[in-house]
């Protein structure tokens, strides 16, 4: 009888923390929100760089090693003057991916667009870079290419991905 009231707290708890949509990096500073049933699956909220690495559900992928998902990557810089020379180290490290090919459409001084392969599969990668005070933010979205994956979930991914991107502040 004692363990129906744990099992209960326990399951209350587990459902309020995968319900969790607003998130902060940077003691605080920076915050954002993200679409509900995207779950959070490393978190680096100490130091510099920070970041928060969620997983976005494609019922495409399962039984695959393949993994929708979208990084909020914050680095604090000495001041606000660094931001081109953190936002090229960046795409340095993109273009040093395998099978890295950009992708010139979308893509502008504060967004990069490209493709990398991962295993087996390619992907489709967003880079946007925003800076807030001396804090250089970073917002990857990035999907494998599938064919199985429909339409209506990668508009709802690039939604979802808008959404992250313009709720930091």
């Amino acid at each position: 009888m004692k363990l129906l009231p744990l099992i209960l707290l326990a399951a209350i708890g587990s459902a309020s923390a995968q319900e969790r949509t607003s998130y902060n990096l940077n003691e605080g500073n920076i915050t954002f929100s993200v679409p509900a049933g995207w779950s959070a699956i490393m978190e680096k909220s100490d130091g510099n760089p920070q970041a928060i690495i969620f997983v976005v559900p494609d019922p495409a992928a399962d039984g695959t090693d393949d993994t929708a998902s979208v990084t909020v990557k914050t680095r604090r810089l000495n001041s606000p003057n660094d931001f081109a020379e953190a936002t090229q180290n960046e795409l340095s490290l993109s273009k040093a991916q395998t099978g890295y090919e950009a992708e010139p459409e979308g893509s502008n001084a504060s967004v990069h667009r490209y493709f990398v392969t991962r295993g087996k599969s390619r992907y489709t990668i967003r880079d946007r870079f925003t800076l807030l005070g001396n804090v250089a933010i970073q917002v990857r979205c990035q999907r494998p290419l599938l064919d199985a994956t429909t339409q209506d979930w990668i508009s709802r991914f690039d939604a979802g991905c808008n959404s992250v991107a313009s709720s930091v502040k």
